[in-house]
């Protein structure tokens, strides 16, 4: 399986996770000119912006590492480009985990 299928796959499995959870979908791989959003779904009166990281073959914690500085910064500015046409108060950002050890949330992860 090439890594952008392995991507693809682990989005929809934490899209179901996070429908199971409670939360709504509202985005899907959103494109901006700062990059891409993963998940954008509401958890109650939150909006939340998630990161997935599909690492099939890693163990727990690979995927939160690769989440770096750099990432966050594209993350937050894609968020900032969303936020412009849907101004929300409450945000935070997520980051789901997908691994050889099962899927892993993390709230508020950065």
């Amino acid at each position: 399986m090439r890594i952008f299928e392995i991507g693809l796959l682990g989005e929809k499995q934490a899209a179901a996770y996070l429908k199971k959870q409670g939360m709504r979908i509202l985005e899907k791989r959103f494109r901006t000119p700062h990059g891409e959003i993963d998940l954008i779904v509401m958890d109650r009166d939150t909006l939340v912006f998630v990161e997935v990281k599909a690492r099939p073959h890693g163990g727990e914690g690979e995927g939160l590492l690769a989440v770096n500085a750099k990432k966050r910064g594209h993350l937050r500015y894609a968020a900032q480009f969303y936020l412009k046409s849907h101004p929300w108060e409450q945000v935070r950002f997520d980051v789901v985990e997908i691994s050889a050890d099962g899927l892993r949330h993390v709230k508020n992860a950065f």
